[in-house]
Formats: structure tokens, sequence, C-alpha cells
């Protein structure tokens, strides 16, 4: 993945602005440098780049790169605040696993959310409905929950479409512009920003081809 440059904004809600909402500044550089360094799995050091950029990824280099792929049902969020920091915890059940070994259900944490006082928005992190089913990317954290691998880079959400209502597989960044992207290679599996509407079962075909790939 990944990252060149990461905006994390912070609104207090209540105060102290138009409509009582009151921008509170970024969140601390050193912090942010340490969440990066753990959820990537590179740091793409482009200078002078936007606020949010991405080195653009292969499916076969994210399958690579990438310690354990799964595919999951979202049970729901929940919100926490840590030292200063918002973090947004979502629990999934594992439907089937593709690279790696899973639990029966694992919590993916990322930063940012929102409490009823504070806001966090960071650019690029995915955010989970309950009840929808998604291929996630993952990669562990120490005190053994998960981020997703590439944050948007590492997120499929799986819906039905077509006139058989067939399933198919719409990555985050599929709904991104070039200029979102620096570098990388665009290889097969990726289009313009990401896979678009791919069947389930073509998507996992790709997957498992890139695996034995990388062997």
């Amino acid at each position: 993945m990944m990252f060149s440059g990461i905006s994390n904004r912070f609104v207090r809600r209540g105060g102290g602005g138009p409509g009582g909402v009151a921008r509170i500044g970024f969140g601390r550089p050193e912090i942010l440098r340490r969440i990066v360094f753990a959820i990537s799995l590179a740091l793409a050091a482009v200078p002078n780049a936007s606020p949010t950029t991405f080195v653009k990824m292969s499916l076969e280099q994210l399958s690579a790169a990438t310690p354990l792929i799964v595919r999951a049902h979202c049970q729901g969020s929940i919100v926490s605040s840590e030292r200063g920091e918002i973090w947004t915890i979502t629990s999934f059940e594992i439907r089937e696993t593709w690279k790696g070994s899973a639990p029966a259900v694992l919590r993916v944490r990322l930063l940012g959310g929102r409490t009823a006082q504070l806001t966090s928005h960071v650019e690029g992190v995915p955010r989970f409905r309950a009840g929808e089913d998604v291929v996630l990317f993952l990669a562990p954290l120490r005190r053994g929950d998960y981020s997703v691998a590439g944050w948007a880079q590492g997120t499929f959400r799986i819906r039905r479409g077509g006139a058989a209502a067939s399933l198919v597989v719409t990555q985050d960044t599929a709904s991104f512009l070039p200029a979102e992207f620096t570098g990388g290679v665009a290889a097969r599996g990726v289009q313009d920003g990401g896979v678009r509407g791919v069947p389930l079962e073509e998507f996992r075909r790709r997957v498992a081809e890139a695996l034995g790939e990388h062997r």
C-alpha cells in the first residue's frame, strides 16, 4: 500500500463554530506515524504528495503481501477513545479463510470514528455496516486484533448484481480518481482505481491464482 500522506481531521460537536461545530486540529504526527507503520505493509515516501495518496497495487501484489485474507460478515462496530485518539472496532464473523489462519470471529481496529462529542475522519480508512459481507485483506496488530492492509485497497464489498442477482465484488478504491494514486503497477485484476463488479467466484479464483504464483 500505500500512503504517502494522511489527513486526520477532528471535529468537536456542540460549540465553538458555525452550527455548533469546531475544528480542533490534526492528530499528533508521531502517533499517526506509528499507526501507519503498524497497519500498512509498506510506507510510500513520496514528497509533495496530495493529503492522501496510494501506491496502486495489483491484486497479485496485495494477495502476496497480506498475511490473512478472509470472506467475512460484519456483526457491528463500537467506537473507542484511547489516549486522545478515536478508534472504530468492528467485529466480523469469518465465513471463509482464503489465506492464513483466522478465528471464528475477529475484530478489525481502524483509526477514526464518531462519538457523541467528537468525530475523527481519516481519508482512505474504510467503514463497515452491520450485516454486510466483505472480503478483507488483513494484517495482525500487537493487541490481537487486525487492521485492513492498505485500508481502502484491502477492502472488497460483496453485493448482488446483474439480472441473475449473482454475487459480485467491488474494491473500495474502484471509485478513486487517478490523482489519488501515485506510482505502483496496474496489473491483471486492477482496472482504473480497482476491482469493480467481478463475480465472487472469479474473484476467489484470481486470489487463489495470485497466491499460487507467489508460493
